[in-house]
């Protein structure tokens, strides 16, 4: 597995929660009504969600022409991390960590530690950074800015959070309140990450950080404020560390 590969699984799982077959435990069922009230409604408990875990989530890698199936978990702490494990046939391939400026990525089956930096000190940015990707984990965390969302009255409710010379746009079913679409696209460098829900689950494409790669991700278990240790460090005799720009 190279560098891109595993750069690829980082963002496999930024999604899986959305795929509108997930079972959510820990949360009471509430009538929630359309469009921007139900939002507004969906968000009367956020100042008691600080973290998400979304356990045993399926996804489908299409890389090249390659095929890769895997289990992924993602846990989430509000403006701090996000963390997941990649696990292909009982083995752990991929535990992987993003913090507000950086990635790293352990890659279990070639014993590399790889850390690149998510906002770039020279050029231009990225198309997405940690609270975008954030949003995208999970829409509760949309609630902070209720401010960025338009209400179209019939099928969006759309937040629009755009940047100069990138436009980011994430578009929620106004019934559901579940994502339809996001779109992050960087107009000088061309570079992009979108995703559009599907019958089977919710398909991710992106050039991002490395060469075009697609995702069908689906299912999974998500428990919220549920404290998960996390650990990132390994034994410096046994890894090899690499700095990627």
């Amino acid at each position: 597995m190279n560098r891109r590969h595993i750069l690829l699984s980082v963002c496999v799982a930024l999604m899986l929660h959305q795929c509108g077959v997930i079972r959510e435990i820990s949360r009471p069922e509430a009538p929630v009504m359309a469009g921007m009230e139900g939002m507004m409604q969906k968000c009367m408990a956020k100042d008691t969600l600080h973290s998400l875990l979304i356990s045993k989530s399926e996804a489908i890698l299409l890389f090249n022409e390659e095929r890769y199936e895997v289990t992924v978990s993602l846990y989430a702490v509000k403006d701090s991390i996000l963390y997941l494990s990649a696990v292909n046939s009982g083995f752990e391939m991929i535990r992987a960590s993003v913090k507000q400026d950086s990635i790293k990525v352990i890659d279990r089956l070639n014993k590399i530690v790889y850390a690149t930096p998510l906002t770039r000190r020279f050029g231009y940015q990225h198309p997405v950074n940690f609270k975008d990707l954030q949003h995208i984990v999970c829409g509760y965390f949309l609630c902070y800015d209720l401010d960025k969302a338009r209400d179209d009255m019939d099928n969006h409710l759309q937040f629009d959070f755009d940047e100069p010379l990138i436009k980011k746009r994430i578009s929620l079913d106004r019934n559901r309140l579940l994502m339809d679409t996001f779109e992050f696209y960087h107009q000088r460098t061309n570079n992009y990450l979108m995703g559009e829900r599907m019958e089977d689950g919710f398909r991710i494409y992106s050039n991002f950080i490395i060469s075009d790669f697609e995702i069908i991700a689906r299912g999974g278990t998500v428990t919220y404020n549920r404290q998960v240790e996390i650990k990132m460090d390994v034994n410096p005799r046994r890894y090899t560390f690499t700095e990627l720009q």
